[in-house]
């Protein structure tokens, strides 16, 4: 299936510093309660760029789909203000088997004593989300080649489909993840190619509205493994918007 290429939007995105929801990303960003491995985030995620590119503001229902420790759950929670609310998606395997408990630990403490009180844990399965019809904005970063590399494509498209019954008409799902080539090892390295989940998203029901190069980094050759010191937080990698048809 040919897709037709989304319009590119630049890098060069600055935070208005008049912009409440840049105030309240960035006074999140300096709590002195954050996690201690959230600041070095920071900067490979750009969260408030990419919540201007996806369309978040305050008051919405987002979901961060696949939480794992709660990075974005965490930035979601301030750009939608108290008003808002996010769904920190994650599956009981995830919290309980993955990591020796890593990500139940975090995840717990990141939530104790109410400190996000907008933030609603949300254990369900990929491919059942539920939450039909309620979400304004879902977020889904560095997952989709696990899907498809070792679920299948059937698999990846369910997965989507799921994310796309969770969202309103007209609701945005915004799609991260590691660049792969054609040919390479995509599967070893934990990538995939752009034009794979521009596709899978499509057959999944989504409209592929625009791509960012936030994340391009030409210094990533795409051979390395993600993970890899070399190029760990620093990887080339897209950020494709996509929305739900209002009908």
């Amino acid at each position: 299936m040919l897709i037709a290429a989304p319009l590119v939007l630049s890098a060069l995105v600055h935070a208005d510093e008049t912009d409440p929801m840049a105030i309240r990303i960035a006074e999140q960003q300096m709590a002195p309660d954050r996690h201690q491995w959230d600041q070095r985030r920071d900067a490979a995620r750009r969260p408030y760029d990419v919540f201007v590119f996806l369309g978040v503001a305050e008051g919405m229902v987002a979901l961060d789909v696949g939480a794992y420790a709660g990075y974005t759950t965490e930035m979601l929670a301030a750009a939608v203000g108290p008003e808002g609310t996010v769904y920190a998606h994650n599956t009981e395997k995830v919290l309980k088997t993955y990591a020796d408990g890593y990500y139940d630990r975090t995840m717990t403490e990141r939530l104790a004593d109410d400190r996000l009180p907008n933030v609603v844990m949300h254990l369900r399965e990929y491919d059942d989300l539920g939450l039909d019809n309620q979400v304004d904005v879902a977020f889904l970063g560095n997952l989709l080649h696990d899907f498809y590399h070792r679920d299948g494509e059937e698999n990846a498209v369910a997965f989507l489909a799921s994310i796309h019954a969770a969202l309103k008409p007209g609701g945005v799902l915004g799609v991260m993840d590691h660049v792969g080539i054609d040919g390479g090892t995509n599967k070893a390295l934990h990538r995939m190619t752009p034009h794979t989940a521009r596709e899978l998203l499509t057959q999944a029901g989504f409209r592929i509205e625009a791509e960012s190069d936030l994340f391009s980094n030409p210094d990533d050759d795409h051979s390395l493994m993600v993970y890899n010191d070399e190029i760990y937080l620093k990887t080339d990698r897209f950020l494709i918007r996509a929305r739900k048809p209002e009908q």
